[in-house]
């Protein structure tokens, strides 16, 4: 006699032993075979349940659920209090949720690059190249993307400041004719003219008319990203 007859005869006399319902996810399973057994207690060992790796079911549900109070408890701050109004007189050519686009340039290192920027409800939210342009060809770069951020930047100067004071155009205008009145007599000695790098030939040429007036006065252009290396090299 075989293996699998002894197992079927085995199985047949343990069918016709039992007594009630019984239920099975095999033969091998109704047979209970030495086999069996042993493979059970290699896939299911005694007290697998008390056994620690670091990560069981109670310690996964703890994380998940401080995890979740912890979200909870962020939707809990105050938010301040802002309210929306609608326009008194509606803007010609603006509807509501429909973007609009316009033409503009962003400067960069004393160039130009023509870009057109997306509007959403009067406010600019998407810098895209303008592909009439022959110096974005309807690309931008890192910096033309991050204009954007720059705009909404909280750190964002808002207002005019005088050694670190708030102050206002009207204050910086009367202080500034009153310090070049004041330098005329050295002919600008000690006056200095700060900008970024100009390549406006207007603009230029009001800064040549001012160094003619105040001729001791010095002019510098400072980028805060620059072309040093390139020049250098």
């Amino acid at each position: 006699m075989t293996q699998q007859q002894s197992d079927l005869e085995a199985i047949r006399a343990q069918l016709r032993d039992a007594r009630g319902p019984q239920f099975w996810r095999s033969l091998d399973q109704l047979a209970d075979s030495p086999a069996f057994r042993e493979l059970v207690e290699h896939e299911f060992p005694r007290g697998a349940s008390e056994m620690s790796d670091g990560m069981n079911r109670r310690t996964f549900l703890k994380l998940m659920g401080a995890s979740l109070a912890l979200a909870g408890v962020t939707a809990c701050t105050y938010q301040p209090r802002q309210y929306i109004a609608p326009f008194d007189r509606q803007p010609e050519g603006r509807i509501p949720g429909v973007p609009q686009f316009f033409a503009s340039t962003l400067t960069l290192g004393g160039y130009g690059t023509g870009v057109l920027v997306r509007a959403n409800e009067g406010r600019p939210t998407k810098v895209e190249g303008n592909p009439r342009h022959p110096a974005s060809l309807g690309s931008t770069d890192l910096f033309a993307q991050a204009e954007i951020l720059t705009m909404y930047d909280p750190d964002r100067s808002t207002r005019v400041l005088r050694q670190g004071a708030p102050s206002t155009w009207a204050e910086f205008t009367t202080t500034l004719a009153n310090a070049l009145t004041a330098a005329q007599a050295t002919q600008g000695a000690g006056v200095r003219l700060l900008t970024t790098t100009v390549t406006s030939p207007s603009l230029a040429a009001q800064i040549e008319q001012f160094l003619r007036a105040y001729p001791q006065a010095r002019w510098y252009q400072y980028e805060p990203v620059n072309r040093d290396n390139v020049v250098e090299g």
